[in-house]
């Protein structure tokens, strides 16, 4: 298994440079190699849940034993196409908020791989997040369901007249 070259890759195109002495760099780490994994990025790295949500020994093992390749961003490996817009998905909906792709990885484990329903799901990480403010699990949450869901066209079409009866709506209201 030697992924290290895309996983540097990755962190170049996110703007993150990764310095394993710092607990949240790693916490980082380890949620967008695994949200990436969801969203359809090949990674060998298995992840089981543990108590900071989804994490890899096998990527811990990479990124303390190349520590300096990880901090310099520096690879040949060049991402695809789908690659890094699957990197600027997860940037743009997480930035590199630690707390929000934990919460957002965690309940990605456990929905996506463990098959929970969202509502057994969301109850789950409530329960093991209880340290974060209910806010952020809900934005951690919504974000997440955001950047794995792709919705097809049929449900695309049923969302746009559903929201257009909501304008409607409110315009209404306005004029009253």
């Amino acid at each position: 298994m030697n992924d290290r070259s895309k996983v540097i890759a990755c962190f170049r195109e996110a703007g993150f440079r990764m310095d394993k002495g710092q607990f949240e760099h790693r916490l980082i780490a380890q949620k967008l190699v695994y949200l990436l994994k969801l969203k359809g990025v090949e990674f060998a790295y298995p992840f089981h849940l543990y108590v900071r949500g989804p994490y890899s020994p096998d990527l811990a093992r990479e990124y303390y034993q190349h520590a300096d390749e990880f901090s310099r961003c520096e690879t040949e490996r060049a991402l695809s196409p789908v690659e890094a817009d699957s990197v600027a998905g997860l940037t743009g909906l997480f930035g590199k908020s630690p707390s929000l792709l934990e919460i957002g990885a965690t309940y990605g484990y456990l929905a996506y791989e463990m098959h929970q329903p969202p509502q057994q799901a969301y109850r789950a990480v409530r329960r093991m997040k209880s340290f974060y403010s209910n806010e952020q699990i809900v934005k951690g949450i919504n974000r997440v369901k955001q950047y794995l869901f792709a919705p097809t066209d049929e449900e695309k079409a049923v969302l746009d007249s559903e929201l257009q009866e909501w304008q409607r709506a409110g315009i209404q209201s306005m004029r009253h």
